[in-house]
């Protein structure tokens, strides 16, 4: 198996599993028109260019696992209330990390990827001097709830976000990484 950086190669895939919405309850994509699918594409294709986005493949070259993320702030013009609301449990400075995709094609799970994702990324955070990763899944996907706790993080907050979901927060202190 290899991970490595995502290219624009990739993109397909990484809108594949994004639109998936595997875990999540509602598909959000229902119903959107074409100029509304080109603007996720190009969300999409951003971390790949300015944010962050790895991919694991196969030995056979097959794409089995993803993880983006973004660096923020709290201080940023359109920060998401949700954020906000967890100000107390974020770094004075307001930095963070937020994973905003983890997926392990069902074929590869238990097998330890996505925690080596999450570590690589968690990794690249301390080394740029943000000291907390923020990530969310619903409460009802226990075995990522598992998987993050055993990672150290700890929830933070549990209810809905964008939509009736309820949804379980979690924030991990990088600090304790030294």
């Amino acid at each position: 198996m290899n991970i490595r950086r995502a290219t624009s190669d990739d993109l397909d895939f990484l809108v594949r599993v994004d639109l998936e919405d595997e875990g999540i309850s509602s598909n959000l994509s229902d119903g959107w028109d074409a100029d509304q699918f080109r603007e996720h594409r190009r969300k999409i294709a951003n971390f790949i260019s300015n944010e962050g986005a790895l991919v694991a493949d196969s030995e056979d070259a097959k794409q089995i696992g993803t993880i983006l993320w973004r660096f923020r702030e709290l201080n940023e013009p359109a920060i998401e209330s949700t954020f906000l609301e967890i100000r107390d449990e974020l770094p004075p400075d307001g930095k963070f990390c937020e994973i905003f995709q983890l997926w392990v094609d069902a074929n590869h799970r238990r097998q330890g990827l996505a925690t080596r994702l999450k570590t690589l990324v968690e990794a690249e955070a301390a080394e740029r001097g943000v000291r907390a990763i923020y990530t969310h899944t619903e409460a009802t996907n226990h075995h990522v709830i598992d998987l993050n706790l055993k990672l150290g993080y700890r929830e933070v907050r549990r209810g809905p976000i964008w939509d009736e979901v309820v949804r379980v927060s979690l924030v991990k202190d990088l600090r304790l990484l030294n």
